[in-house]
């Protein structure tokens, strides 16, 4: 493996190459920092091709020299020398020295820095037939695991998936984590870190041999973490602060932070976060088969963590799923649950613009007077199947059944443009479908069923509203008062009336017949309404060319 070998300030910097490539420039973020105005942001990038590194240049102001040559790029080899502004950086094929196991500490001065990788093939997880055992290397490279050591790990990590497997939370899991951390290495102190959304680490939970409780923002590197992660590495350091590597990590000479170890929490190929252990007070602390043991335990914690965060969603899917099933086709069910992703609610109280529809049976207080409740039932759940299978097809809410009344509601909490269209396709359908049957009661002797609906259009208050005991989601404002007059009021049987802005909105769909500007009740000027033109089927007119 190569290194670049340069200074600093006059101090000696080593760079063993890993991962993919290696960047160098100016910027905090390269891999290689070289803070001089005479490199560029960005100034080279070193890759791996095959079994060679070679370096190119990134369009930078300077230029980069290869042992006094300019290149664009060029392949490196062990004794080139590479010049970069004005640093000079040596390439050099990195020593390798025999690292012990078995538990006895290794060389103060040494670092082992492995890749998940690496530990897969090592214990067989990525289904590939493992090489053949190669020298233990210090630094960055492949460990392979004597099976006496590789047997103990495992049967450590039995008892760990025996503890972590019952854990369902987690916070339970984090802590779990913790015990078992303590328990199975000479840890004094321990942090768990977890990604969040936005990729940003977030400290969850820390803790100190000898103390209750510890500040999980305050006894980790961030350096380490950080390198840990965008490289996906483990990381072992017997002295931190004499590291070279961590130079950088103002953590580090602020915690006194000396033996550490590193891992990440992985699932696959997936990092969630680092878990981060160190002694303060002691170098050479740890050696390889803790940091095996630290690193199967980070996979081993990932898991469970992504379990129980999907269970999470699972339970708070199946809350969503239930309470919505009351107002919403199986369809809108899971198009809501989709866009709600894990926040556990739908949205919150807002104003919306929406189309709020209202329907009731004609005569039915008196013909109600004459049935059993039985057959009331049965009448009942008839017209209002009728009307929840409208309404569900185009996509509205059903808000609620008000003895023989229905109120839905179109353009939430799923926005369509069209809302007002919706709303009156819902009613004419609604119509046509008491029509259809009332053929068949009349048939059985039966009088004939009429509905009146009255739709409304505009801005309303929309969401979960109610007490801390029950909430309902539905819409609130005088766009639903108006809607409840027209359908009481103003329309007739089996006829649609519709406020101005709804027949605005759906006038390239229907056909309107204005009404004039009508007086309701709780209102001080005039409304003008329009009744939807239907045929004798109760199909809607399209307009007039």
């Amino acid at each position: 493996m190569l290194e670049f070998v340069y200074e600093v300030e006059g101090k000696p910097q080593r760079y063993r190459f890993s991962g993919s490539e290696v960047t160098l420039g100016r910027s905090s973020d390269n891999n290689v920092v070289l803070n001089d105005f005479s490199v560029s942001r960005r100034h080279a990038l070193v890759q791996r091709e095959g079994e060679a590194w070679v370096v190119a240049d990134q369009n930078s102001t300077n230029g980069v020299k290869v042992n006094g040559r300019f290149v664009t790029n060029a392949a490196l080899c062990p004794g080139d020398v590479v010049t970069i502004g004005t640093f000079t950086l040596g390439v050099r094929e990195e020593e390798i020295q025999p690292l012990p196991s078995g538990g006895g500490p290794i060389d103060t001065s040494a670092t082992v820095i492995r890749s998940i990788a690496d530990f897969n093939r090592d214990f067989g997880l990525d289904h590939v037939a493992p090489a053949e055992p190669s020298h233990p290397v210090t630094g960055t490279g492949r460990r392979m695991t004597p099976p006496g050591a590789r047997g103990k790990i495992f049967e450590i990590l039995v008892q760990v998936a025996k503890t972590l497997i019952v854990a369902r939370e987690v916070n339970e899991i984090l802590s779990k984590v913790m015990d078992l951390t303590f328990e199975y290495l000479q840890v004094d102190r321990a942090a768990v870190v977890l990604l969040d959304d936005h990729g940003r680490l977030i400290p969850m939970l820390a803790r100190e041999r000898g103390k209750k409780t510890a500040d999980a923002g305050t006894i980790f590197s961030h350096t380490i973490v950080e390198n840990v992660v965008r490289e996906r590495v483990a990381v072992l350091t017997s002295d931190a602060l004499a590291d070279g590597r961590f130079e950088a990590g103002q953590s580090i000479r602020i915690q006194q932070i000396r033996s550490a170890m590193c891992v990440p929490l992985w699932n696959l190929d997936r990092i969630i976060g680092a878990l981060h252990v160190d002694t303060p007070l002691r170098v050479g602390t740890f050696n390889a088969d803790d940091l095996d043991l630290l690193t199967a335990l980070g996979n081993f914690a990932a898991v469970a963590i992504e379990r129980a965060r999907l269970q999470k969603r699972i339970e708070q899917e199946e809350r969503i799923r239930e309470r919505l099933s009351r107002y919403h086709s199986p369809a809108v069910v899971e198009e809501i649950v989709s866009d709600a992703g894990v926040s556990g609610r739908v949205e919150a109280v807002r104003t919306r613009d929406v189309s709020v529809y209202f329907a009731d049976i004609v005569g039915f207080t008196t013909a109600a007077e004459n049935m059993e409740p039985e057959a009331l039932s049965r009448f009942l759940g008839t017209v209002f199947t009728f009307a929840a299978d409208a309404i569900f097809a185009e996509g509205g809410t059903l808000d609620k059944f008000i003895g023989d009344a229905v109120m839905a509601f179109f353009g939430a909490p799923i926005t369509h443009k069209d809302h007002a269209r919706r709303a009156i396709a819902a009613a004419a359908k609604l119509i046509e479908e008491v029509r259809v049957w009332n053929a068949e009661r009349l048939r059985r002797g039966e009088s004939a069923v009429a509905v009146r609906i009255g739709i409304n259009t505009g801005r309303a208050v929309v969401g979960d509203i109610g007490s801390d005991r029950r909430v309902d989601y539905t819409v609130l404002g005088n766009t639903v008062n108006i809607a409840s007059r027209l359908e009481e009021h103003v329309a007739g049987p089996n006829e649609i009336v519709v406020g101005a802005e709804t027949a605005r909105q759906a006038k390239e769909f229907f056909r309107f017949e204005p009404l004039g500007d009508l007086k309701l009740k709780g209102l001080t000027q005039g409304f003008a309404a329009y009744r939807v033109m239907l045929d004798d089927r109760g199909v809607p007119f399209p307009p007039e060319s």
